[in-house]
């Protein structure tokens, strides 16, 4: 018995047969112990490999073929499969089975495509939400660099278990894929996570516009079949995510609410020696507010005017514009640079909405968090 697994993906070469030769050896060989049951025991195998190698699913080991054509007892039998049989070497059954594997997992997972989510508005709306969550607060990285898999995780603070049980229950509409409880990050952080380990749901996220890797580096955006819909549940469900994942309430000094903010990173290609944070401000500290920075020019420009040309959020953008579209005008400007441990600084844009508009903004269900909700109150 060769070593690994003793069933059908075990490792040695393979012969490939026309799928109605290989089911009558199959079922040949099961007659003379019953049924195909039975034969496994007999092979010692698992009766879903003799169930895979009748439906003609996967092509047989070499020493499972041999067995069964002696089980079969049958010359004319043999004499048709040695002919038309073709070999495999062990890379190839590797590779083959590997494939045969990956489909069955793809199988178990619903991929919608394009068509679908243009007509669908359920789905359309769930699907936009959940690409929001991932790009508010999750990500795609390299799982297995040598298949060139991905994953995604998704991150939500120790007290957003609503927003985890939201994001859950979407992955479970939409891709038939339960990410399972939360889970500690594990870093001492206090907060809550969920990983999705499928490479097929990760493909489909790149493909949907969640490129891998460090996002405030990338250039994203929302789907174009979230951008052109003409449907207001869309717009509301993909915002959704952004509000309760990267807004918060800001409060008065005298107390109460002031309004609603939401903070988005971009990377920039501006290092720690063309803006000096200790010539600017006199001390050590990561970030540099805009309003130091109003009268601080780079290569003769103002930096907030640089940046501002060169170093825009495009998913802030994308943002924006669906907030006009429901007929929201918020305020965007750089609240700051923060130096990062790259020695490069990262822009931070700023959403400002007013008392009003986050009123109405939780009527519209953009705010759904419980601990936002209750400070909006």
């Amino acid at each position: 018995m060769p070593r690994g697994t003793r069933g059908a993906y075990r490792r040695e070469d393979r012969v490939a047969l026309p799928k109605e030769l290989q089911k009558e050896l199959v079922e040949k060989a099961a007659a003379k112990y019953g049924n195909c049951q039975e034969l496994a025991k007999h092979l010692n195998i698992p009766k879903s490999s003799v169930h895979y190698y009748r439906a003609g699913r996967l092509t047989m080991p070499v020493s499972v073929l041999d067995e069964m054509l002696r089980i079969a007892n049958d010359a004319s039998l043999e004499e048709r499969v040695r002919a038309v049989g073709i070999n495999k070497d062990r890379t190839w059954a590797n590779e083959y089975a590997v494939s045969i594997y990956r489909e069955m997992c793809r199988d178990k997972l619903r991929l919608p495509p394009r068509i679908e989510l243009e007509t669908d508005d359920d789905l359309r709306r769930k699907a936009a939400a959940i690409i929001s969550y991932v790009m508010a607060e999750g990500s795609v990285w390299l799982q297995k660099e040598k298949w060139g898999e991905c994953a995604v995780n998704i991150t939500f603070a120790a007290h957003e278990t609503d927003l985890y049980d939201h994001f859950r229950s979407l992955c479970k509409d939409v891709f038939q894929y339960d990410v399972g409880s939360p889970q500690a990050p594990g870093n001492g952080t206090v907060a809550i996570r969920g990983f999705i380990y499928s490479r097929f749901v990760a493909e489909w996220l790149i493909e949907n516009g969640v490129l891998p890797g460090e996002k405030s580096a990338r250039e994203l955006h929302l789907p174009r079949w979230v951008m052109e819909s003409r449907d207001p549940g869309t717009w509301v469900a993909a915002l959704q995510p952004w509000c309760d994942g990267e807004g918060h309430v800001s409060t008065r000094a005298t107390g109460g609410s002031a309004g609603f903010t939401m903070l988005q990173a971009r990377h920039t290609n501006l290092d720690f020696e063309s803006i000096s944070r200790t010539a600017i401000c006199g001390d050590n500290r990561r970030s540099i507010s805009a309003g130091h920075l109003r009268d601080c020019n780079i290569y003769g420009v103002p930096v907030l005017q640089y940046c501002g040309a060169l170093h825009r959020s495009e998913i802030l953008a994308d943002v924006t514009s669906l907030f006009d579209r429901l007929g929201f005008r918020p305020k965007t400007r750089i609240a700051c640079l923060f130096l990062k441990n790259d020695g490069f600084w990262s822009c931070h844009w700023i959403l400002r909405f007013s008392e009003c508009e986050m009123r109405r903004m939780r009527q519209m269900g953009l705010i759904t968090q419980a601990r936002k909700r209750e400070d909006i109150m």
